[in-house]
């Protein structure tokens, strides 16, 4: 079940029945609408050059409407897993691992903010020549694709971002010793850099996945976040690949008011979906007064609540798939 809420300056989105659970989709269930209009294809893992050296991912169906997928911290590209391979085929989903993540290594500087992840979007759509973006954010990659539709609104037709309303901010008085603590600790954690991480069995490096994640993935999704998440040392032994600076504070954020005015900014399409288990950083209070600047500002703001945990496109990728694929195709005329 979901609680759908619109502000739409023309027809509302049509929301599709609920689908089957996709990790089970090939094998049972009523999925003749996806089926029909799905890539076949398997992803391409795909590098894209940037200055300090290369952005990994991959990309399903390359050469269709180019959408760029953005996962969360701690995650990686195969988070989209569960969404990518039934996608309408004329999209193109381009899912790259954040630097820290995945296959992607650590940017020379180290520390980082939610506007480096602004520019790294920017390297993206400039690399394939993107003249009008769409965007599907989680969490920290719906934190991103917010700031860069704000940044950037000539650029975004749609962004749609999953269980993250906003950027968490801070006080303005709070931030410069936070930001002092940031820089000492990533100072410290260079220190340790080279070293040979902890090695784990299969079923330990699992379970410290799920109970790192508070729970909230399933261990079919650790396992899935794990592909490229890990390295697999070849005698049943494995440890974890991120890079250690990805865990440390952000050196600088925004205050609130700082959000609104970037969410002002807003011209696009957007699609916000939160899951009925996700976390609460802030206030709703605070919550509310971004959705109304959202409601102000976007062409299209539609907010939807769906059954599940933070993880929830992954987890149960059935669950969002149609109002994701919808939302992005609702003005095509041919899928």
């Amino acid at each position: 079940m979901f609680l759908l809420q619109s502000s739409v300056r023309r027809s509302p989105l049509m929301v599709l029945t609920r689908l089957p659970n996709i990790h089970k989709l090939p094998r049972s269930g009523n999925y003749s609408w996806c089926k029909r209009v799905m890539s076949t294809i398997a992803p391409k893992e795909i590098r894209i050059p940037i200055p300090s050296g290369h952005i990994a991912g991959k990309i399903w169906n390359e050469g269709g409407i180019p959408v760029i997928g953005l996962h969360g911290w701690m995650d990686n590209a195969g988070t989209w897993d569960g969404i990518g391979p039934f996608l309408p085929k004329s999209l193109s989903l381009i899912a790259i691992d954040f630097p820290g993540h995945g296959f992607t290594p650590m940017m020379q500087t180290g520390g980082s903010t939610f506007l480096d992840l602004v520019l790294l979007v920017e390297r993206i759509v400039q690399h394939f020549e993107i003249k009008e973006v769409r965007l599907l954010g989680h969490s920290m990659g719906a934190g991103a694709a917010f700031l860069y539709a704000a940044t950037f609104p000539k650029k975004v037709k749609k962004i749609i971002m999953i269980d993250l309303i906003k950027p968490i901010s801070v006080e303005a008085g709070d931030q410069p010793e936070k930001t002092a603590r940031s820089i000492s600790e990533l100072i410290l954690a260079e220190t340790k850099l080279g070293s040979e991480p902890p090695r784990y069995d299969q079923s330990t490096i699992v379970d410290k996945m799920i109970k790192g994640y508070n729970m909230s993935l399933t261990e079919e999704s650790a396992k899935i976040l794990l592909k490229r998440g890990s390295i697999d040392h070849g005698n049943g032994e494995y440890s974890f690949n991120y890079d250690p600076r990805i865990k440390l504070r952000n050196i600088l954020s925004m205050t609130f008011d700082q959000l609104k005015a970037f969410a002002r900014h807003l011209e696009c399409e957007l699609l916000l979906i939160k899951a009925s288990k996700g976390p609460f950083y802030e206030d709703k209070a605070i919550y509310e007064e971004m959705m109304t600047v959202y409601r102000e500002s976007a062409k299209v703001f539609k907010y939807v609540i769906v059954e599940g945990t933070h993880h929830v496109h992954l987890n149960d990728p059935g669950g969002v798939l149609p109002m994701i694929s919808e939302f992005l195709i609702d003005d095509m005329v041919d899928l």
